[in-house]
């Protein structure tokens, strides 16, 4: 039997503040990462992103907790992620992130990183709040118990303006490479065309691993089996 998840850290005043938070966003977004993958989190993390309509990117470690197939991903975030996703979380009114610590490779200048948002954090570590970046408010526990008690309490929202927003920079900024010659994204795109995206890939760390990230979508959690901070 499976251990009972922990949840006794979820403060309901948290939980409050978190939906007035959300019910207040005009733009908001999602940020994931590794602890999304560790909770088992996919289903509720879906659940949650369609019930608020908002865009979700991910972290190298969070590849596959949110379907890379889905309509609302919009790639990898930070300095090998792609326009889209740093354009959104530049642009964002409010950034909720699930499970992922803010690592330099996607935050950069930590002073202007999501400049014009309100920050919520959901972690299950209370010393990932306010290490790299000062949040707004936080929730902490399993993110899979917090996404679903969230959801549970929120109507389905829209934000179209928002969503059409970021589909325009996903026109506009796709991954590009050169076609003329034979190159790693290539190759990358040409295994998930002859493995039709259902492959486990599994990478060393360099170059290679940024193509297996930019150019595979992942679909589900632990497709992906590479080592990001503890390389």
């Amino acid at each position: 039997k499976a251990p009972e998840r922990q949840s006794d850290t979820i403060r309901e005043e948290d939980i409050e503040q978190a939906l007035a938070m959300i019910r207040a966003s005009q733009k908001p977004f999602i940020f994931v990462g590794g602890g999304a993958v560790a909770s088992e989190a996919a289903n509720e993390l879906s659940a949650f992103a369609h019930k608020i309509h908002a865009p979700v990117a991910d972290s190298l470690m969070g590849k596959g907790a949110f379907d890379g197939t889905d309509e609302l991903y919009t790639g990898m975030l930070g300095m090998h992620g792609t326009k889209t996703s740093n354009f959104g979380v530049a642009e964002c009114d409010l950034l909720i992130v699930v499970g992922a610590r803010f690592s330099d490779r996607v935050v950069g200048d930590s002073s202007r990183f999501a400049s014009n948002a309100k920050i919520l954090q959901l972690d299950v570590d209370p010393a990932e709040i306010n290490k790299n970046i000062m949040t707004d408010a936080s929730i902490i526990g399993d993110v899979k118990v917090i996404l679903r008690r969230l959801a549970a309490r929120l109507d389905p929202m829209r934000h179209d303006e928002w969503v059409n927003h970021i589909e325009r920079f996903k026109d506009m900024y796709p991954l590009r490479y050169n076609k003329d010659t034979l190159t790693g994204p290539y190759i990358m795109e040409k295994i998930y065309e002859v493995t039709e995206g259902d492959a486990i890939i599994s990478t060393d760390v360099g170059q290679h691993q940024m193509w297996a990230a930019q150019y595979y979508k992942f679909r589900r959690p632990r497709q992906l089996l590479t080592s990001g901070g503890l390389g």
